[in-house]
């Protein structure tokens, strides 16, 4: 059982939830609002193009934020000279449209010049065929890959005398609230509590997740770094080096603050491992490409397993030990679990 507040003796000092300010990040996040306003401006009249062909052209080459683009055009602010219903679906259907009458959409490009069948399916012969943009989530994916050649191993702490975890959800009102806790360890009393709401600078975009979640949790690692309760090791319910990229948002992170950090993921991104008959006192290397990544672990016999990897100035022994050490019986280990509760707290926003 983990020791409460009132047993500890320690002074907690907890910060009530309020709305705070990002801080000044070490990297750009693009206005993607303006860049696909800037693509749709480029659509001529009498021309179409595909969500898939608008999320290339933003530096996506899979073409992961075509459902992103979908939504966002269905919901955003459209005015007169807008362009947005020049963008069709990559197999004609004329797709969803921010009136929500596909009718008004097909009038639209009608009106234009665009054929389109009574079954709703435009000519794709009209397609532009090339749109031009900054690129903004290549830049974004060369800032992965740039950290991940930052990665180190040595350098963790010689001795760890607490531990921590940070963690970010998000509310209807499309804010995002991030906790930090640090805890005693291996006592695992609870020392610090932090709970705040951010903006959302970034969407939910497939394979581009770090840098929706990572301005939050920076911001709240710099804010337990000035207040001098940043815990030894950080733990993040997010791969570190387990990652096609070997930089996951746990490696990022660590190596943004030059701190020793552990990754935890719920799920196998990459690399594979054999789970079968596996118990709770096992260890299970997780090897991609030749390479252990990460050691799959469980807290209980009928636990799930997590997948444990080093994010920065942690080895992967290390890693793992330290997760077991602070599992209780929860599937995580404990700091994460309690950050976890602290981010779905409604609290009162002074």
């Amino acid at each position: 059982m983990i020791p409460s507040r009132m047993d500890s003796g320690l002074s907690l000092n907890i910060m009530d939830s309020c709305k705070a300010a990002l801080l000044d990040l070490p990297f750009v996040i693009p206005d993607l609002v303006a860049e696909v306003n800037s693509l749709l401006d480029q659509i001529p009249r009498g021309s179409i193009s595909t969500y898939g062909d608008l999320a290339r052209a933003l530096g996506d080459e899979k073409a992961r934020s075509a459902r992103w683009l979908g939504e966002f055009l269905k919901n955003h602010s459209c005015h007169a000279e807008c362009h947005c219903h020049r963008v069709v679906r990559v197999n004609g259907e004329i797709g969803r449209h921010v009136s929500g009458d596909p009718q008004v959409k097909i009038q639209l490009l009608r009106s234009e010049g665009v054929p389109v069948s009574d079954l709703g399916i435009a000519d794709m012969t009209r397609c532009t065929p090339h749109l031009h943009s900054s690129s903004p989530l290549t830049r974004l994916r060369e800032y992965q890959h740039g950290w991940a050649k930052q990665v180190r191993f040595d350098g963790g702490p010689r001795e760890v005398r607490s531990v921590a975890a940070v963690d970010v959800a998000y509310r209807p009102d499309g804010t995002a609230q991030g906790a930090y806790v640090q805890m005693d360890f291996p006592s695992l009393t609870v020392l610090r509590e932090m709970v705040l709401r951010f903006p959302v600078v970034f969407p939910y975009i497939p394979g581009y997740l770090t840098f929706r979640e990572l301005p939050v949790m920076l911001s709240l690692c710099e804010q337990a770094r000035r207040e001098n309760v940043l815990g030894d090791v950080i733990f993040v319910d997010g791969n570190g080096t387990l990652h096609p990229w070997r930089a996951g948002i746990a490696t990022c992170l660590g190596v943004l603050l030059d701190h020793p950090v552990v990754g935890v993921g719920k799920s196998l991104l990459c690399g594979k491992v054999d789970l079968e008959e596996m118990s709770a006192a096992d260890t299970r290397p997780v090897v991609d490409q030749g390479e252990t990544l990460a050691n799959a672990i469980k807290s209980k016999e009928d636990s799930r397993p997590i997948f444990v990897s080093a994010g920065h100035r942690m080895t992967l022994t290390d890693a793992t030990r330290l997760a077991r050490q602070s599992m209780t019986g929860h599937r995580l280990p404990e700091p994460i679990h309690h950050a976890d509760r602290l981010t779905r707290q409604p609290r009162k926003v002074d």
